[in-house]
């Protein structure tokens, strides 16, 4: 029986190796063997990203000759460009986080895409996404594919719940926080041991800190308190006064219980710890709120308990919240069929195709073309009602918000603040001494480029930034 047993197993082994996926470098994923379609290589960060092109490989098959081959790094989300810019590889379409298109046009990767965005294409796309993340120094280097804006999510049962010790205890209703004193103030309140076994097990809230991607949660914070990154001379002011009071409520938070201990989350862990019903309320990217009600592909334990508001500020007139992130499509200079690359592109992209990749429970894109938020039909979510509640509240979070930073260098500076943040999260450095160190790295950087050329780089995107916000003021009447 013994032996019996040893040779099931033994079989069970072999067939599970036999069934994963090659551990080379890049995975590549041939969807289909025809010789007489045109084969277009297409490299992203992850599996998610090239999810919406399997969904129409079949359809693009048809219509444009072309089979769609997928390249992704295992594990490398934030560090795909250590593989791509080492590897003698061409691809023909990148999917690219736009704080790292400085990175790609400096080592001439890209094709310009002025020749294929017409006027008639791009009316649609929203100024935001189209003059801050599409446009880099005298070119359109990527076409929107992912707009990823932050939303504030909040248990709207737990807010009632305790709403009426919560008045007792400040005077006021148990409300979505505006302000982050009033964030921090409620993640406490609501950290609880709902057993009673003396543990934790319901925590007010947490942050994402894996993946490279914790400098956001301190970004949004120190922009919205009227912080800036730098002087007017390219001097960095992350570690003034407003920096250090951001970054230290960070950490008070943190060493306060209200998040759970320990914990380095990436993306799908923070969202998988909202969805199971583990935290009162986060700040995520909008997908998640029609995550909420797919209880397939995330396992929802609280559709119908979620809703959504703007991120909290921490001044009046400042920028909340952000769009960060994201992603564009781009073609490769390498590439032997760029035409080709721009029909799928434009494909997924188009008014008419892409407004089901932000309506699907296994996607991950987020809205960036107007005709995304004029939907009247209730798609993912369970209303209409709903599904104009979501659409009104992402509209509104983008009229006065924060962007990703795109001069030369822009994913080096935010590293600097991920890795020096995460050391002030554990206690290793004071605040002051993370942002101290951070300064100290940004000067290496800023000089790495040229002073002048950076100041140049940066009023440009600060300008870009008043324009969209201009536009869009006149949009609004």
């Amino acid at each position: 029986m013994q032996l019996f047993s040893w040779i099931i197993v033994s079989f069970l082994l072999l067939l599970l190796g036999a069934c994963q996926e090659p551990a080379n470098p890049a995975q590549t994923v041939a969807r289909e063997n025809n010789d007489n379609l045109t084969t277009i290589k297409v490299i992203a960060e992850s599996p998610g990203a090239v999810v919406f092109f399997k969904m129409n490989e079949k359809e693009i098959a048809k219509k444009f000759g072309v089979r769609l081959e997928y390249n992704y790094p295992e594990r490398l989300t934030d560090n795909l460009e250590n593989f791509l810019f080492a590897t003698k590889e061409d691809y023909d379409i990148y999917s690219i986080f736009p704080v790292k298109l400085p990175l790609y046009v400096e080592r001439d990767m890209l094709l310009p895409l002025e020749e294929y965005i017409t006027d008639e294409f791009a009316d649609d796309l929203m100024p935001f996404y189209q003059k801050l993340y599409m446009e880099y120094g005298d070119h359109t280097y990527g076409m929107a594919y992912d707009g990823d804006a932050h939303l504030l999510f909040y248990r709207k049962d737990i807010f009632d719940k305790y709403n009426a010790e919560y008045k007792q205890k400040y005077g006021v209703d148990l409300a979505p926080p505006k302000t982050w004193e009033e964030y921090d103030k409620i993640a406490q309140f609501l950290t609880r041991d709902e057993d009673g076994d003396g543990k934790i097990d319901f925590y007010g809230t947490a942050i994402l800190n894996g993946g490279g991607m914790g400098y956001i949660w301190f970004a949004e914070r120190f922009l919205s308190m009227g912080g800036s990154y730098f002087d007017s001379n390219m001097k960095p002011a992350i570690n003034s006064e407003i920096g250090v009071k951001a970054l230290q409520d960070l950490v008070t938070l943190q060493n306060s219980h209200a998040v759970p201990q320990g914990s380095m989350y990436d993306w799908v862990d923070l969202n998988n710890a909202f969805l199971q019903g583990h935290l009162a309320m986060t700040i995520q990217w909008s997908d998640t709120a029609r995550f909420s009600y797919d209880s397939k592909t995330w396992n929802s334990k609280v559709a119908d308990l979620v809703d959504w508001t703007l991120v909290p500020s921490g001044s009046p007139n400042a920028p909340a919240g952000g769009s960060w992130i994201g992603r564009v499509l781009a073609i490769s200079n390498n590439s032997k069929v760029p035409d080709k690359a721009w029909q799928v592109i434009k494909y997924l992209t188009s008014k008419d195709v892409s407004i089901y990749s932000i309506n699907s429970y296994e996607t991950i894109n987020d809205p960036y073309r107007y005709s995304h938020f004029s939907i009247n039909e209730k798609g993912p979510f369970p209303s209409v009602d709903v599904s104009r509640h979501f659409f009104s509240t992402l509209e509104e979070s983008l009229i006065n918000t924060n962007a990703e930073l795109m001069i030369p260098g822009s994913w080096d500076y935010m590293q600097s603040i991920d890795r020096n943040m995460r050391l002030a999260l554990i206690n290793k450095l004071t605040p002051e001494e993370a942002l101290q160190q951070t300064a100290d790295e940004w000067e290496q950087i800023t000089e790495k480029y040229g002073r002048e050329t950076q100041k140049e780089y940066y009023q440009k995107w600060l300008a870009s930034i008043e324009e969209v916000k201009e536009i869009t003021k006149i949009q609004k009447k």
